[in-house]
């Protein structure tokens, strides 16, 4: 590969796939000699405090443990998940 470099516009969805990736995935099994150079810029979040019933918080975690993945992450995903839904009608 040649010495220049090129600027990729990644998604939040994208990034959230290629972490649950390598969450799921032993980074010395990757051909890095294909690597090239990544600048990684997240999405500015933002705190909010929210109140939830007892038992959907509970089901969360549980849900978010199976899939390998904090529940606010869950969460975040979820919200992402009806947005995207609504935006289509």
């Amino acid at each position: 590969m040649s010495g220049t470099s090129r600027a990729v516009k990644i998604t939040p969805d994208e990034l959230e796939e290629m972490a649950e990736y390598f969450d799921r995935t032993d980074a010395a099994s990757l051909p890095w000699d294909e690597a090239i150079d990544v600048t990684i810029e997240r999405p500015e979040l933002e705190q909010v405090s929210l109140r939830l019933p007892k038992r959907d918080l509970a089901e969360l975690k549980k849900r978010a443990a199976r899939a390998g993945i904090g529940y606010t992450t869950l969460i975040r995903m979820i919200l992402r998940q009806y947005l995207r839904s609504q935006a289509t009608r």
